[in-house]
């Protein structure tokens, strides 16, 4: 049995490489839901809105619909976004933007967190394929907006 700390890691982990995938296959990618629930199963949701921005606020509110009707231990929301502008060296920087809470973290103060995780585009030597570099992650905290006690 996974604890907490490994539920979250399992699911962060799982969420870059889906994003990482579809980077170098279409050099973006479109917002999901992945959902880890307390039978360690683990769930994803997408859609196929016309915007970035449509998908993501619809899978807001899937988000906020589903913490109520099943038993979500860990979530994340992810998004292709930009790393903020104190993150971000000398020019801005393409990121994963993964929305993480755990029911475990609930009662801290700073129960969530945004990770944003930065990458760049590169060539084979001798070829049109594309791989994704991921850099180091980031986490910013803040309180907990789906999962409530």
């Amino acid at each position: 049995m996974l604890n907490s700390e490994e539920k979250a890691l399992l699911l962060l982990e799982k969420a870059v490489v889906k994003a990482k995938l579809s980077i170098e296959k279409q050099l973006s990618f479109r917002p999901f839901l992945m959902m880890l629930d307390t039978d360690g199963n683990i769930k994803s949701v997408e859609n196929k809105a016309y915007t970035n921005e449509e998908s993501y606020t619809l899978l807001e509110s899937s988000f906020k619909g589903r913490v109520n009707e099943s038993n979500i231990d860990v979530a994340l929301l992810a998004t292709a976004d930009m790393m903020p502008a104190r993150y971000s060296k000398d020019k801005p920087t393409p990121a994963i933007r993964l929305h993480l809470e755990e029911k475990s973290q609930l009662d801290k103060k700073i129960s969530a967190r945004f990770i944003y995780v930065p990458y760049s585009l590169h060539r084979f030597k001798n070829s049109q394929e594309i791989f994704a570099e991921i850099g180091t992650p980031i986490p910013v905290g803040f309180p907990a907006e789906y999962l409530t006690k």
